[in-house]
């Protein structure tokens, strides 16, 4: 493969919001910055300032690893995994897409502008949705779904042809529910696309998956690893 989209800062830089999450506003200060993946070009609403975010959830919430704000950065990961889609657009083209831990929604936005049938981008985090809802907006995507989607207790009722997702594996104990939730997500026949740094869970992650009814390929892009999974 040939190496991922490169990020060009826009000088730009919308205002600090002040309105909650639920009015689809971005909490915190942001900028949007230029993405380019092959040919699609991307303006993606980023946070201006990561140590304002961690500060907030320090006095916040100190003791809860949900609510780390690792949406408030584009990782490598996600950027691959968006390379992955421009160069087998077969995989989502008129397909039914879902994106776990969505964050930023490169992945998800990319497949929409691809073809895909239908998009869902879901997250966790609930500062997410308003930062990933002013990013499709921003690219013309409006008609992608957004869901805040707990693994542990999954509540989307169809399952999907293709499920994708980057850097879902901080945590070891999420990899079970992340397991159980690919599973019960991606159709009979489908395809679950992780992509991942290496991590020291990457091999137990595979492993998790690969017993809940998966065959894997795994590929490589530079320092990214895409395992491809195809459910039986």
């Amino acid at each position: 493969m040939n190496s991922p989209a490169l990020t060009v800062f826009l000088p730009e830089s919308p205002p600090m919001a002040t309105s909650s999450t639920s009015s689809r506003q971005p909490i915190f200060a942001y900028q949007v910055d230029r993405v380019q993946v092959a040919d699609l070009n991307f303006r993606l609403c980023m946070i201006k300032d990561l140590d304002e975010a961690l500060d907030h959830y320090v006095r916040t919430s100190p003791a809860d690893t949900d609510m780390i704000p690792y949406f408030t950065r584009l990782w490598e990961s996600a950027q691959a995994l968006a390379h992955c889609l421009v160069e087998q657009p077969a995989l989502c083209r008129n397909k039914r897409v879902l994106e776990l831990g969505c964050g930023l929604g490169l992945p998800a936005m990319t497949a929409a502008k691809l073809g895909a049938a239908s998009v869902t981008a879901s997250d966790f985090h609930p500062d997410n949705e308003a930062f990933f809802l002013n990013n499709a907006r921003l690219n013309g995507l409006d008609d992608i779904i957004y869901h805040r989607l707990d693994w542990r207790r999954p509540d989307l009722p169809l399952p999907f042809e293709l499920v994708i997702g980057s850097d879902l594996i901080y945590e070891k104990e999420m990899i079970a529910p992340l397991a159980s939730c690919a599973r019960q997500l991606c159709a009979p026949g489908g395809t679950f696309v992780l992509a991942d740094p290496g991590r020291s869970n990457l091999q137990e992650a595979a492993s998790a998956i690969e017993q809940q009814g998966f065959s894997m390929d795994i590929r490589a892009d530079g320092a990214i690893f895409l395992l491809f999974f195809t459910r039986q």
